[in-house]
């Protein structure tokens, strides 16, 4: 299938790489080089990709995929909207609650894409998040959470968010989460950091 798109198509920057010497420069001799099968070859399937890709866009330019996160953004949906005092909608619950089940690892945790290694703070919030959505701690998929957060230090290895989110439900004191003092922002430009060392 070829590019029927009415935007324009660019030359990627590897088919520019690839490309013939223009007119008046020297072609470098160099080994980076490809030769004329390897060229020809991975231009052909660079081709067979974008076809792919062109294929799957709508008319007016749009793609439409399946926007997947990993088990943090569901889990801490349910989270807030518990810690929020809101209403719960049941079946959205039940869902995520599905989603994330699904989502863990062979390893009893929860990674940060799929089938990645355990992630210590994605575990405690997917873990958390079945907690509140009914989850039995004794269900077979909660048990092998635990242990494994346990066998990888705890809750106390997650990040400063996860702790952040403990502490707002009083599951770890306010003491557990990094802070940096406000004062830090009126350091003199000369201190070892400050502010704006940031902007760069």
């Amino acid at each position: 299938m070829r590019d029927t798109s009415p935007y324009p198509r660019r030359a990627s920057g590897l088919a520019q790489a690839l490309a013939a010497p223009r007119p008046g420069e020297r072609a470098r001799p160099c080994p980076d080089r490809l030769d004329a099968t390897l060229a020809g070859a991975l231009a052909g399937a660079l081709d067979a990709a974008l076809d792919a890709v062109l294929s799957e866009q709508r008319p007016d330019g749009h793609y439409v995929y399946e926007l997947e996160a990993d088990a943090t953004i569901p889990a801490e949906y349910v989270l807030l909207v518990h810690y929020l005092g809101e209403m719960p909608d049941a079946a959205l619950e039940a869902k995520i609650g599905r989603y994330l089940r699904r989502l863990q690892g062979s390893h009893g945790g929860w990674p940060l894409f799929h089938g990645g290694a355990y992630d210590p703070s994605a575990s405690v919030k997917a873990y958390f998040a079945l907690k509140m959505i009914g989850d039995g701690p004794d269900d077979a998929h909660m048990a092998r959470a635990r242990t494994a957060i346990l066998h990888h230090g705890g809750a106390e290895r997650s990040n400063v968010f996860t702790r952040m989110l403990l502490a707002l439900y009083g599951e770890v004191p306010w003491d557990a989460v990094p802070v940096m003092p406000v004062e830090i922002a009126l350091l003199p430009g000369w201190f070892p950091f400050h502010s704006r060392t940031c902007r760069r």
